[in-house]
């Protein structure tokens, strides 16, 4: 998730989606630098480098920095608000619409039809 996300109270909620989906949350500088969720989980130049099946990107603007720790994923799904965000350009699929609105869609749906 990124700054995007917009609180503590999101990152939680992501937390839980991730605990029932059993992924973990990763964050870009800036959601760390705001406090909303802790250093080791920042993922870029400065954080860890990630190469997960499937990455979601909440709210994650796109700097390159954390691109970085994130390039070498597999597919790469933008959750994003702002149609023009640089994430999309690298994102292999764009759902734009904001991560309260997109997020428990996605999870009603994946709950409707799995087994």
């Amino acid at each position: 998730g990124g700054r995007g996300i917009g609180s503590a109270e999101n990152f939680a909620a992501l937390e839980s989606v991730a605990k029932e989906l059993g992924a973990t949350v990763s964050a870009s500088r800036a959601a760390v630098d705001a406090g909303f969720i802790s250093h080791d989980r920042q993922v870029g130049q400065t954080g860890k480098t990630v190469r997960p099946d499937i990455y979601f990107a909440c709210g994650i603007s796109g700097a390159i920095q954390h691109v970085a720790g994130m390039k070498e994923s597999g597919i790469l799904i933008s959750i994003n608000s702002d149609p023009n965000a640089p994430i999309n350009d690298i994102a292999d699929y764009v759902i734009t619409g904001s991560v309260e609105e997109v997020v428990p869609k996605m999870i009603q749906y994946y709950k409707q039809h799995s087994k």
